[in-house]
């Protein structure tokens, strides 16, 4: 009996010493596993997003005290303040539009065998308005007036019947404007819009 009780005590204390090293071992994958999951965390933090008039999407970039103008500006800017109101005027000469008017020349008004969907695209200065015109005979059809985004760009996408394009060449003119200037390009490929 007494050889009973003294294997039974030796088993416990063997068995809770055997336990040791799982536990230790445990406790390491934990500290290597939060340490992954922080590097990760910290690796993937993502730009913050804006959508207003002025900036349809894109990345806000860190801008420094001495380059805060958009690289796609003129260098031929200025900036003035006023203080106690805390109002800040940023002015910058108009870039001409320039861009993919039309993702495709000749489009078909059925959708076959060319496509009747379009991208437009004006890029011009940021904070710009832009409108591109198609004319034809004396008719003129636009895409209604857009903002362009901080990057100085702006997008739409339509159809030919959107804005009632007829079979026949018309001309595509781009008109950026902003504080009072206007600014105006033409494309030098008609569009030949086919039935």
């Amino acid at each position: 009996m007494l050889e009973y009780k003294i294997r039974v005590i030796k088993k416990s204390k063997r068995s809770k010493n055997s336990k040791l090293p799982y536990l230790v071992g445990l406790v390491a994958l934990l500290v290597v596993v939060g340490g992954v999951y922080s590097y990760h965390l910290s690796s993937k933090k993502k730009p913050a997003l804006t959508v207003d008039q002025y900036t349809k999407g894109q990345v806000n970039q860190p801008t420094s005290s001495s380059n805060s103008t958009s690289s796609k500006q003129s260098s031929n800017s200025s900036t003035s303040s006023t203080s106690g109101s805390k109002t800040t005027v940023t002015t910058a000469s108009l870039a001409a539009p320039s861009g993919n008017f039309v993702s495709d020349h000749h489009p078909n008004l059925s959708g076959t065998p060319a496509p009747n969907s379009m991208t437009s695209v004006c890029n011009t200065t940021p904070g710009a308005s832009c409108q591109i015109s198609f004319t034809s005979d004396g008719t003129t059809k636009s895409l209604a007036t857009e903002v362009t985004d901080g990057g100085g760009t702006t997008y739409w996408y339509w159809k030919l019947q959107d804005i009632g394009l007829t079979a026949g060449s018309w001309t595509i003119t781009a008109k950026s404007s902003m504080s009072g200037s206007t600014k105006t390009s033409t494309d030098p490929m008609a569009l030949v819009v086919s039935q």
